[in-house]
Order: C-alpha cells, then structure tokens, then sequence
C-alpha cells in the first residue's frame, strides 16, 4: 500500500504544478501590460533612462530591475553590484527620475552624499 501512495502524491503534486507557472506567466504580462500603458500615457519614464541615471550615479554591474508600486506610485526598483562588491539597492521615483533611496550594506548612501 505505501509504494502506491507514494508515486500516487508524486503524480498529484505534479498535476498542479503547471497552474501555478501559468499564474506566474499571467502576473508577469499584466506587470508588463501595466508598465507600457503607464509608460504610453507619460506617467513613467523609460526603464533605459532610469538604467542609464543609475549606472551614472553608482557605477557597476546592473543585477535587478523592477518596476513597482509603493504608496500609490510607480517606482524603479534596482540592484547594482558596484565596483568594491557592494550590493547597491536604489530606488527610484518613476515619474521623473527622482532618487529616493539608495543603500548598500546597511548604510544610507544619500545622507553620505549630503
């Protein structure tokens, strides 16, 4: 009896695997969907604008972008390995380019550049 509830829990979990990567997949496109007609209607500027400022800002390898919402507006969320190995998280206003946080091991880095 165990050897056939084994591959019988196998074959269940598997089965319910595909809709969740269909959900997944789903997210995805209406996170796309969202940033173009947000970008469309000039209520964001372009990812390769906010790509190119932060590069400038803090130089080094770009990990992670991420557009999101907090507090009812759009943000650029981005992760750059700097050139000292730091983890450099920003975080961008998408509007107009604003930056609203930056940080890297615990550390402020806009109080440091004031």
């Amino acid at each position: 009896m165990r050897l056939l509830l084994l591959p019988l829990c196998l074959v269940l979990a598997l089965v319910g695997t595909p809709h969740v990567w269909a959900d997944d997949e789903d997210d995805d496109r209406a996170d796309h969907d969202r940033a173009r007609a947000a970008l469309e209607r000039g209520e964001i500027m372009s990812l390769r604008t906010i790509m190119e400022k932060a590069e400038t800002e803090y130089p080094g390898r770009l990990l992670e972008v991420e557009l999101e919402t907090e507090q009812g507006r759009f943000v650029y969320d981005i992760e750059i390995l700097a050139a000292d190995g730091r983890l450099v998280e920003l975080l961008y206003d998408a509007a107009d380019g604003t930056l609203l946080k930056a940080k890297a091991a615990g550390k402020d880095l806009l109080k440091e550049r004031k």
